[in-house]
């Protein structure tokens, strides 16, 4: 008598795997954002110090983010971290403010906002790839560069008038597409995923770094103390590895 055997094509094992995959991601996401939450209620606003925690949480939830959208919709995605320039921008925005995109649909270049846009909490700013003279507190040593300091390996600025929340409503265009809640252009730097999750940035070690800075309305921050350094490693595994100090960086 023949025994009626389950069919395993390698499509199937194929698809059981990148299914797989898609939950991990959605889980680690979802991990993350839970403690970035936790970090939120615990931490408060009382110092430097808890402000750093909070942001450091927090980025890691938006690239847990990034990482899972871009595994589910198998499409591209980014971390932008805005770098429009006050007194023409935001000020309270510049380095502060994070949106995550994806491409949609894949290959054409139009992307639509995964959801808003997240502010860190105040006095932290993500450290820009370089830190030019204008940037820095008087008298502050910074060495303001990626291979030389604590800096973030994000790629750009570029002009973003085309990336943000597209406003359509039934498949019909009603006005300008939006980033990090305004219309019209703007400028940006960010991180990209690829839709297996792999990330890309400025260089092969992919990090991003947080720090507090001195805020003033209308004006530039000015990084205060380049030892006050936080941030993540992203591992081309999908791991995130939080950084504590500057030195490991």
């Amino acid at each position: 008598m023949n025994r009626l055997r389950p069919i395993s094509t390698p499509s199937l094992i194929r698809a059981s795997r990148a299914f797989s995959l898609i939950e991990l991601l959605v889980v680690i996401a979802l991990i993350v954002a839970l403690l970035a939450g936790l970090g939120l209620a615990l931490g408060g606003r009382g110092s430097d110090g808890a402000a750093l925690t909070n942001a450091q949480a927090t980025l890691a939830g938006l690239v847990g983010t990034a990482r899972a959208q871009a595994a589910l919709h198998q499409t591209t995605t980014r971390l932008l971290v805005y770098a429009s320039q006050p007194p023409a921008a935001d000020a309270a925005k510049f380095l502060r403010y994070l949106q995550v995109v994806r491409e949609e649909p894949f290959g054409s270049g139009a992307y639509v906002a995964t959801g808003p846009a997240v502010t860190l909490p105040a006095p932290v700013c993500i450290v820009p790839p370089t830190v030019p003279a204008n940037l820095r507190a008087t008298g502050v040593n910074w060495t303001g560069t990626l291979a030389l300091g604590p800096a973030s390996a994000l790629l750009g600025p570029i002009t973003a008038n085309v990336i943000g929340q597209s406003n359509v409503l039934n498949g019909v265009q009603l006005g300008l597409p939006q980033l990090f809640g305004g219309t019209g252009g703007g400028q940006a730097y960010y991180l990209q995923f690829s839709p297996d999750g792999t990330a890309t940035g400025f260089g092969t070690n992919l990090k991003l770094a947080l720090s507090t800075a001195i805020l003033a309305a209308n004006a530039l921050p000015q990084f205060n103390n380049p030892n006050a350094v936080r941030g993540l490693l992203l591992r081309r595994s999908g791991a995130v590895a939080f950084v504590g100090d500057a030195n490991s960086f």
